[in-house]
């Protein structure tokens, strides 16, 4: 088992440092399909476990509308995992579109991978709002522009991009895409009430 936390532990050190590099390591890993949709499914448990932690810790009146069904697990788990699955995919078809040669199944091993990151650092952050309100504030921020810059460079990576300012204009029009998508998918399943 220690193995696998001193394999995670070092992967979180390079995305940091190197993330291009990491994203390189990760998809020469080569994990079978299977074991890539566990990995799905684990980060969403992880995301909805600490997104009902965090709906104990918001003011009365704040747990409504998408936090409530992020926090509830028989409609969190399934929003997360369809989210995770249709970034990797944008991911992977957005980045072909221009020329790019990255797989599905690797674009949705690294999106698996930076949410795991991304669940870690809110975690944090979350203890960051408990002892010091400004600071957990600030965190948010950096934690927002860390997740996009790597996911930038994770996308480039993928791809063979060498352009990030690119890389970055085509995750903003996959982002108008998705949320657009997002929305009307929840609005004809009449889940989402209030944003």
């Amino acid at each position: 088992m220690s193995g696998w936390r001193d394999l995670l532990v070092d992967l979180a050190r390079e995305t940091l440092r190197s993330p291009r590099k990491a994203a390189g390591r990760l998809v020469a890993l080569d994990p079978p399909m299977e074991a890539r949709w566990l990995a799905l499914l684990f980060v969403a448990v992880f995301a909805v476990f600490e997104t009902r932690l965090a709906l104990f810790l918001m003011p009365i009146g704040a747990e409504s509308g998408v936090f409530a069904i992020l926090g509830n697990p028989w409609l969190g788990v399934p929003a997360q995992i369809a989210s995770l699955v249709l970034i990797a995919a944008a991911m992977a078809w957005i980045g072909g579109l221009f020329g790019g040669g990255g797989r599905f199944a690797d674009a949705l091993l690294l999106v698996v991978w930076l949410e795991f990151l991304l669940t870690v650092a809110q975690a944090v952050q979350m203890v960051a709002m408990l002892v010091l309100p400004p600071l957990g504030a600030l965190l948010a921020i950096g934690v927002l522009a860390g997740f996009l810059w790597l996911m930038v460079q994770f996308t480039a990576a993928l791809h063979g991009f060498q352009n990030l300012f690119k890389v970055f204009l085509g995750m903003v029009a996959g982002f108008v895409v998705i949320v657009t998508t997002l929305a009307m998918l929840f609005g004809a399943l009449g889940i989402v009430t209030q944003v």
